[in-house]
Parts: structure tokens; C-alpha cells; sequence
């Protein structure tokens, strides 16, 4: 707010620079933020436990927040990127998939034990979850000169006023972000351009208006200027395939593990789907060998599934001397959930952090 009064460049440098840091040491793979139950703090750079970690449904609110003024600012689509992302899976997991229960704290690694609640004595997330949901439209769209712009993605329809006095109908139609695909139908008549975000996982992304190729679309703002008629329309493809996801070497508590992810969801193993410990679970050699599969007991949400091994610990020991023996496998079937849909069933074991394969690293 100081900085769109002033226009003060070094305010919005201090702010890129405390986003940054942000980003780059002190945020979970989740957008969560916040390592410290002590004083509800950041802690130092890469200080990122996974069973304590605070991350608080709030502070992922505040972030969105946050991304959504930069991207106002600034137009830099890695604001919007990450305001998704936040959304996703730092906001939603706050909330049961039934609406009646909430996360006050968000860990990545839990042992059962961590179920979300109706209320709280000091209830700051459950009306400010409610605030950010009926505030969304807000953040999906926003125009500046004959330019519509589209940071996010859901079945929907808009009507907007352009700085000109121009008024646009948008209708979007998908299945996002279970798939890819986003159709655009203008409903107004009317020069005027469409700027239409492109995530960074998204390579290899495409746009087509009335069937024909339109535009390369790397990541960022993908632009369509031209003069539309009603009933045009634009197809967005965004591929998803699985990724893997590693961290920085100096967060230590995730050396030898990965995380996974698709489109915008990041993903993880409860313990109710597999007879192994979580905590000893190998992810498949490629992640083209996970398989998509609706659920029947999770809203519809994709699963990720594969034939992968577990880890099998020897023995009664705490530390001993390095053999140099492989480490004993046993063959188990992988069940991926999407983070924000965890703890909606029974209490169970909980893991984001996978191990990786014998033999891979960096």
C-alpha cells in the first residue's frame, strides 16, 4: 500500500529481497511458511523440520495476500505461481474436505496424531480461511489498459470492465488442476488482449484460438491481442506429468528424499494405504511408472499410484558402524494423496518426504 502511494523503487526492492529470502531459505515445499512454534517465527535459513513445523494456515493467507500485491505491482507471473501454489497446498489442507474442521499448524511428516479441529480457543484461522474463500474471484482476473489478465484457473465465468470503458465476457470451462485443459469462450465482441499465465511446470504449454495455434507459451504471461467476436474461443494446454521434487542440500532433514507433485498439487503418503511405514517408502525409479486415479473417498481428488519397495530397518540399533550391505527391500504398492486432502480419513501416519532410490541423488 506505501509502495502504489509513493512509487518508492527501493520500497519494492526491500520487498523483492524479503521474497527472496523467503522463497529461497525459509519456505516449506508446500508455500507453508513459518518453521518456529516460539513466537509463531521464521527460524534461520534452510531451518525446516518436518514434524514440528509450524506453518500456520494464517501465515500461508498472508503470503497469498502478499504474492497478490506483488503480482499487482509488478505483473511478474512468479508471484502468481506462487500465490497458486499457496493456495493449494498451504490454504486448502487448512480445511476438511467437508468445510467443518481446520489446521491450525500444517506439518509435513506427522505420526497419527494431528487431526484437524472444529475450533479454537484462539481462532484465528477458521474466519480468515472463510475471508480468503469468498474474497477468491478476487484473484483470479485483473485488467490494466485493454488487457484482461488470467492468474488462475476453475470453472467460471467473469465479466469485466477494462480501463477504456470496455466491457469483456469470459467463460472458462476445465477440469483444472486435475487436467490440463482450460477452454476460454469470449462472449463480447471487441478488441482487446488476453493474458493468460503460464506456470513454470508447465513445458511445453500451447494456445490455440478457434482450433488454430496461436502463440508459444513459455512460462509467464502468454498474450493473444487481437480483435475477438463473441463465441471465440481459446484452448490453454498445460502439461502435468509427475515431477520429483528435491531440496536445497542445507535442508538437511530432507537429504535423500524427494517430493511429488503435479500441475499445481504437491502430494503425499498416508499411512492407512500401504503396509510399510511411510517414512520407508522409495519412490519409483521414473515417476512415469505413478498412474492417475480418481479416488472414491477424497472428493474426486487424482491419486498417484506405482509399484515401488520400502525400506526394511535391521535390527535394534540406534547407531552403529556403516557395513556397506545394501539396504533389505520389500516390494509395496505406492498410494499418493494430494497434500491438502490428508488427514480426511482415518488417523494414520502421514509423510510428504519420500526416499529416493538406491543409488540416485544429486
Amino acid at each position: 500500500d506505501v509502495y502504489a502511494e509513493t512509487g518508492d523503487e527501493s520500497l519494492l526492492n526491500v520487498l523483492e529481497r524479503l521474497w527472496e529470502n523467503m522463497t529461497l531459505k525459509r519456505m516449506y515445499v508446500s508455500g507453508g511458511v513459518g518453521s518456529r512454534w516460539e513466537g509463531e517465527a521464521f527460524g534461520k535459513d534452510y531451518e525446516l523440520p518436518n514434524s514440528r513445523a509450524y506453518t500456520e494456515t494464517c501465515a500461508a493467507i498472508a503470503s497469498v495476500m502478499w504474492n497478490h500485491r506483488l503480482l499487482n505491482i509488478t505483473g511478474n507471473a512468479r508471484y502468481a505461481n506462487l500465490m497458486e501454489w499457496t493456495l493449494y497446498n498451504a490454504v486448502l489442507p487448512g480445511l476438511s474436505l467437508d468445510g467443518q474442521a481446520y489446521f491450525y499448524q500444517n506439518p509435513l511428516s506427522d505420526d497419527g496424531r494431528h487431526r484437524r479441529q472444529p475450533w479454537f480457543g484462539c481462532a484465528c484461522c477458521p474466519p480468515n480461511v472463510a475471508r480468503l474463500l469468498a474474497s477468491l474471484p478476487g484473484y483470479f482476473y485483473s485488467a490494466e489498459g485493454d488487457a484482461l489478465w488470467l492468474h488462475l484457473y476453475a470453472e467460471g465465468a467473469v465479466e469485466a470492465v477494462l480501463e477504456d470503458g470496455q466491457r469483456v465476457r469470459l467463460e472458462q470451462t476445465t477440469r483444472y488442476p486435475w487436467d490440463g485443459t482450460v477452454t476460454l469462450t469470449v462472449g463480447t465482441d471487441g478488441g482487446f488482449a488476453l493474458k493468460l499465465r503460464v506456470p513454470e511446470w508447465a513445458e511445453g504449454a500451447t494456445v490455440q484460438v478457434n482450433d488454430e495455434a496461436a502463440a508459444s507459451a513459455p512460462s509467464g504471461y502468454a498474450e493473444l491481442r487481437r480483435t475477438w467476436r463473441s463465441g471465440d474461443t481459446v484452448r490453454l494446454g498445460l502439461p502435468m506429468p509427475v515431477r520429483y521434487l528435491e531440496a536445497h542440500p542445507y535442508a538437511t532433514e530432507n537429504t535423500g528424499r524427494v517430493a511429488l507433485a503435479r500441475g499445481p498439487l504437491l502430494y503425499c503418503a498416508e499411512g492407512l494405504d500401504h503396509d510399510a511405514d511411510v517414512r520407508d517408502l522409495v519412490v519409483p525409479e521414473r515417476a512415469e511408472g505413478l498412474e492417475l486415479a480418481p479416488s472414491d473417498d477424497l472428493g474426486g481428488a487424482v491419486l498417484l499410484r506405482g509399484e515401488t519397495i520400502a525400506a526394511e530397518p535391521e535390527g535394534a540399533y540406534l547407531y552403529r558402524t556403516v557395513t556397506g550391505n545394501p539396504v533389505r527391500t520389500k516390494p509395496v504398492s505406492l498410494t499418493a494423496v494430494p497434500y491438502y486432502a490428508w488427514a480426511n480419513r482415518e488417523a494414520s501416519p502421514m509423510q510428504v518426504w519420500l526416499r529416493q532410490p538406491p543409488n540416485t541423488g544429486r
